[in-house]
This record gives structure tokens, C-alpha cells and sequence, in this order.
């Protein structure tokens, strides 16, 4: 037989058998006077093993230790010889099934709660509530910042946004939150320093009732190289568009929170200090 006669009986095409013989589950036949490979009957027989065992879930890499585990004992009890195997297989592909249920059950929460799905799902649920919460669309550069941010966040900083977010819900902000965010939104290229420095302190007395909710591990300085560069694409991203009044203003609002969180730590670290007698 000639490769596309084996290739019709077996149901694959020539470019299949051709990968077979280059990996090794096929022995290379004899070849005619005219040079093409002649393919018999015990080719084609283990051509069809190939095919039933790659059917069944087997990686083409094992298909080939199968059949000599299945060879090494008699034909008629040539099962016994992949005993193990099935039962190796069949873990992987329970495995499997867990994994794929686990997919479906994302997708489903997916789009339930109309969530991104090019974002962790925790993450994807704060940025919904965000997105809600201000009542516009977010820009594409606003997109492509939290793209990044999701694939840098720990599930410590998925927590941090959480814990934010149920506070501000509980004190019932949201609505101050976006007022807040359109007076930064609108500050004019020429707002006088003094009223920049009055937006801020009003932003930082709004932030204080959650303040406690931030994690100062979230907010010290990252010394990873790929974090850190990370994070100046997303600050690149954010910042985007934002006119000289509203950069200076992010950044004071930015600076003060930290300094504030960081001392907090502090505050905490000294009383600690002081009430234990061993230290």
C-alpha cells in the first residue's frame, strides 16, 4: 500500500502517518524500486492501535510505551498489559473533568455578573463594582492598566480592594467617592497649587473611615525588577491624558496615603514594642 492508501484506511491523513514515522510510532516500512514507502497489513494494524489509544486520552508521547507494556503479554491477554496505564489515564482525565467543570463554572459567574474575563475573577468583581459605582465608561488606556494590574496583583491585594470596597459600601461613600473622582477629573491645567493642595486634604479626610483597610505590605516599595516595571507601565497607562494640575494632585493624594499607611505601621510596631516586657 502506498502512504495515502493507508492514510484513507485508517481514517488520518498523510501528514499524520509522516508525524508518526518522525516521532517514532511507526517503523519506517520497505521501500519499492520506486523509492515510495510499501506499507503491509501490520503496518496498518499498528497504525489503528496508534489511533485507538490516541482516541482514548493517551499523549502520543506514551502511546508508544502502551503498546510495548500491551506486547509483552500474550495477545489474548494483551489487555493486563495496560492495566496500569488505563488506570493512569483515567486519573488524569478525572483530572481533567474537575478542571473543565471548574472552567464552566467561571464562565458562568462570568456572565452573570457581566465580569471581564481577560481578568482574574476576584479582581474582575471589584473592577465591576468600580466600573458601577462611577456610572461611566472606562477608557481604553484606563483598560489596559487594569489588564496589567490584574497580573500583578496578589490575592493579598485582591483582598486589600475588597475589604475597600465593602467599607465603602457599609458607610454608604460611593456616592461621595464620585463626586470626589469628577472634581479630580475636571481640575483645569491651570488650578492654582493652594486648591490642590485643599482637594487633596478633603480626599484624604474622605479616605480615613477605610484607611485601616489597607494592608501597608500592599503600599511599601517593590524591589522586585519585574514588578517594578510592571508598575511603571501601569502608572504610564494611568496617567495618561491627565493634565499637569491633576498629575500633581494624584501624587500628593498618592504620597499622603502611603505616608499615612506606613505610619500606622509604625505606630503599630512601637506599641507592640512597648506592651511586650521581653522586648
Amino acid at each position: 500500500m502506498k502512504s495515502s492508501e493507508i492514510a484513507r484506511l485508517a481514517g488520518c491523513t498523510v501528514r499524520t502517518l509522516r508525524h508518526y514515522h518522525a516521532i517514532g510510532l511507526l517503523p519506517e516500512p520497505p521501500r519499492g524500486e520506486n523509492g515510495y514507502r510499501d506499507y503491509g497489513a501490520e503496518d496498518l494494524a499498528r497504525l489503528l492501535r496508534v489511533k485507538r489509544l490516541a482516541s482514548l486520552g493517551f499523549s502520543l508521547d506514551r502511546i508508544g510505551e502502551v503498546i510495548e507494556q500491551m506486547d509483552a503479554h500474550p495477545p489474548d491477554n494483551a489487555g493486563a498489559g495496560a492495566s496500569d496505564a488505563l488506570d493512569e489515564l483515567d486519573r488524569e482525565l478525572e483530572l481533567q473533568i474537575e478542571r473543565l467543570q471548574e472552567q464552566r463554572r467561571t464562565i458562568a459567574l462570568l456572565k452573570s455578573e457581566r465580569l471581564d474575563p481577560d481578568l482574574p475573577v476576584r479582581f474582575a468583581q471589584v473592577v465591576r463594582t468600580l466600573i458601577d459605582y462611577k456610572e461611566c465608561a472606562i477608557t481604553s488606556g484606563e483598560r489596559e492598566a487594569l489588564l496589567i494590574t490584574g497580573h500583578l496583583y496578589t490575592e493579598s491585594d485582591t483582598a486589600e480592594l475588597e475589604r475597600v470596597m465593602e467599607k465603602i459600601h457599609q458607610l454608604g461613600l460611593f456616592g461621595e467617592m464620585k463626586a470626589m473622582s469628577d472634581r479630580f477629573d475636571k481640575l483645569p491645567a491651570d488650578t492654582p497649587r493652594e486648591e490642590l493642595d485643599q482637594l487633596v486634604e478633603e480626599a484624604l479626610d474622605m479616605i480615613g473611615p477605610f484607611i485601616d483597610c489597607l494592608d501597608s505590605a500592599n503600599w511599601e516599595d517593590v524591589t522586585n525588577p519585574e514588578d517594578i516595571e510592571l508598575e511603571r507601565f501601569v502608572d504610564e497607562l494611568m496617567r495618561k491624558g491627565l493634565n499637569p494640575a491633576q498629575l500633581y494632585a494624584e501624587d500628593r493624594l498618592e504620597e499622603e496615603m502611603k505616608s499615612r499607611i506606613l505610619a500606622r505601621k509604625e505606630g503599630q510596631r512601637s506599641h507592640v514594642l512597648k506592651s511586650d516586657p521581653l522586648l
